[in-house]
């Protein structure tokens, strides 16, 4: 019985003792994750059960759940950090699936954590510690999807501590890139400060592929300043984005052309750019593509790099086509101040001449309430009039009415002058661009079509059906035709605001830029980098495109490409002589018309006057001779 008790109290000690080795390493991996900001750790090892037991406690402690089960590892992007363990030293196809397992589905990225372990191995006395480094990821991890932005750590046994070593590599088809990351030891964790950002940043002269979309290849002559083509204006910007980006990540750019961004093909497969990046035939896009719903279930995007804004663009019709620019010049109240005065007036003038009849009894001239009014009238249209009076009281009150109608008249004059050469504000929205008579019509670029079909606000269909579908082929045009129809008609015209602005400033004069209105109808998603679905390089474009931003290298570009928006030079306009046209003076002639109609009704009603008064003459004439003639038989 002794013999068996002994043995069984060794194998005791030696398994307290072998699970008491792990506790240097449980300590350092509970460090590590908490520090990460880990959620859950997937361990796959091939420690005893008491050594598992101590890793779970640990964990649990740190608040951090475990598995043991490799297959529970999420394939699908979480929301929170994971961490996944892996002793290599296992049985050799354990590793080998799961590392194949995430390659397929891109699990080395930024949200997992992985720490790769050799509980079997002890050679850094012997061997240097990046040699071990190199060769386990080259071992392990040669054929795996392990790109910048992949967080893959190996941890290995010092005499001061653990060593915590990074791989990765620098394209699918490179060699492993070892780098030491930090330090794990019984005082805490230290890192080396900027060597990872710095060491993953480096992308070694590799080549990328990508693919920008050039809309209008005709009039393409490459990527240079001041490029003689509209459409393509956002490929130009891009491309200096790019430029940019191979002096900060160190690579080479392929660059293909395309000449659409790619759209659902109906089979779960797209055209164009969006295309090229599913299929993995480029690393990113050259060009900024929008941020769409259907685009994202295949493709990734980094950050927005540019907002391309588009209006459409008007010039307000006229304001005497709106308002009856006659009576604007006054408030209503004016109006009724000035008709009661100008009655009040005629009134005065017919009391001062009924009195003064009265008390000159040898005057010929008297004025009667026609008379006041014509006056009146004469002084508002300052006429004046041909009366020789003689009352003194009524020279003064005619003297205070020309008076009166010289300020009024001065105030109308000089208001009726702006509003001849003032456009209306009538079209302030969607709506009143549907019900006006104006005509509209789109720029022909690779977004317009889409957004007009795919668009459920009823306004805008309704602009689309009642204004545009009627059309045809002319819905959608160039850029410089649709300018020059706002320029010579009533038109309105959806077009890009870097084309827009461009021609503008180079082909209309300052005075025909007042009056030109915007209204956006739809708003246009930002423009971002695309990349390969799960790409190993999303992040570090995204932290370098985010740099450039911040040092003003993106608002330097704007500014290059993007010209002003052109402005109203209104001491400009105010020196240059505007023509009144037909329809300033429409209302006048309106007045001429009624007036012309109204004097040719009165003068056929005086001329049945006249007639009605010599038939009465007559026939009273006839009956007197009638009497007079049989007085005369009858004696």
């Amino acid at each position: 019985m002794r013999n068996p008790m002994i043995l069984w109290l060794c194998l005791a000690a030696s398994t307290f003792r072998t699970s008491v080795e792990y506790d240097g390493l449980i300590n350092a991996l509970t460090r590590v994750f908490a520090h990460n900001h880990v959620q859950t750790v997937t361990a796959t090892t091939c420690w005893p059960t008491d050594a598992n037991s101590r890793l779970l406690l640990a964990l649990s402690s740190a608040d951090i759940s475990v598995n043991f089960r490799p297959s529970l590892i999420p394939v699908h992007a979480t929301w929170y950090r994971y961490g996944i363990l892996v002793d290599v030293s296992c049985s050799v196809q354990i590793p080998t699936t799961l590392f194949r397992k995430a390659s397929k589905h891109r699990l080395f990225n930024m949200q997992n954590d992985w720490i790769l372990i050799n509980s079997r191995r002890n050679e850094s006395r012997v061997m240097n510690t990046s040699a071990i480094a190199l060769e386990t990821f080259e071992m392990h991890l040669s054929e795996a999807y392990v790109l910048p932005e992949s967080n893959v750590f190996l941890f290995i046994d010092t005499a001061s501590g653990w060593e915590i070593w990074e791989g990765f590599k620098v394209g699918k088809m490179e060699r492993i890139q070892v780098n030491r990351h930090g330090m794990v030891t019984s005082d805490g964790i230290y890192f080396e400060k900027n060597d990872s950002i710095s060491f993953k940043s480096n992308l070694r002269g590799i080549t990328l592929k990508a693919t920008t979309v050039i809309s209008e290849p005709s009039k393409f002559k490459g990527f240079y300043p001041f490029a003689d083509t509209d459409l393509d204006t956002f490929a130009q910007m891009h491309y200096d984005l790019n430029v940019i980006l191979q002096d900060q990540l160190n690579f080479k750019i392929d660059l293909s052309i395309v000449n659409s961004f790619g759209w659902d093909m109906g089979n779960a497969s797209f055209s164009g750019l969006t295309g090229q990046l599913q299929r993995e035939e480029c690393d990113f896009s050259g060009i900024g593509a929008f941020m769409r719903n259907d685009r994202m279930t295949v493709i990734d995007y980094t950050v927005g790099t540019f907002y391309r804004q588009a209006a459409a663009l008007f010039k307000q019709p006229p304001l005497s086509s709106v308002h009856n620019i006659c009576i604007l010049p006054f408030k209503f109240e004016v109006w009724m101040v000035t008709l009661f005065t100008f009655i009040g007036f005629t009134i005065l003038i017919a009391f001062l001449s009924r009195m003064t009849r009265r008390f000159k009894k040898g005057e010929v001239e008297t004025l009667n309430i026609l008379d006041s009014v014509t006056i009146v009238h004469g002084a508002i249209c300052q006429q004046g009039y041909t009366m020789n009076l003689n009352a003194g009281s009524i020279r003064v009150a005619i003297f205070v009415l020309f008076l009166t109608a010289v300020f009024l008249f001065t105030s109308y004059s000089a208001s009726i002058v702006a509003l001849l050469q003032s456009p209306s504000n009538s079209i302030r929205t969607t709506n009143d661009l549907v019900e006006s008579s104006m005509t509209f019509s789109a720029q022909d670029n690779p977004y317009n079509d889409v957004y007009f079909g795919e668009t459920d606000d009823p306004l805008l269909r309704k602009l689309y059906d009642k204004k545009m579908k009627p059309h045809g082929t002319q819905k959608f045009t160039l850029a410089s035709a649709g300018i020059a129809r706002i320029r010579t008609e009533f038109h309105g015209f959806m077009i890009d605001f870097v084309s827009a602005y461009k021609l503008i400033s180079q082909l209309w004069l300052e005075e025909e830029k007042c009056g030109l209105s915007e209204i956006q109808l739809f708003k246009l998603p930002m423009l971002a980098l695309a990349v390969v679905k799960r790409s190993g390089y999303k992040d570090i474009l995204k932290q370098k495109l985010i740099q450039q931003q911040e040092v003003g290298l993106k608002n330097r570009i704007i500014r290059r490409w993007i010209p002003a928006k052109p402005m109203c030079d209104s001491s400009n306009r105010a020196n240059q002589f505007v023509s009144v046209s037909i329809k300033e003076i429409y209302p006048m002639l309106q007045i001429y018309g009624f007036g012309l109609c109204i004097s040719i009704v009165i003068l056929f009603f005086e001329i049945a006057y006249n007639v009605y008064t010599d038939r009465s003459e007559n026939l009273h004439s006839n009956t007197y001779f009638s009497i007079f003639r049989f007085m005369y038989n009858k004696r």
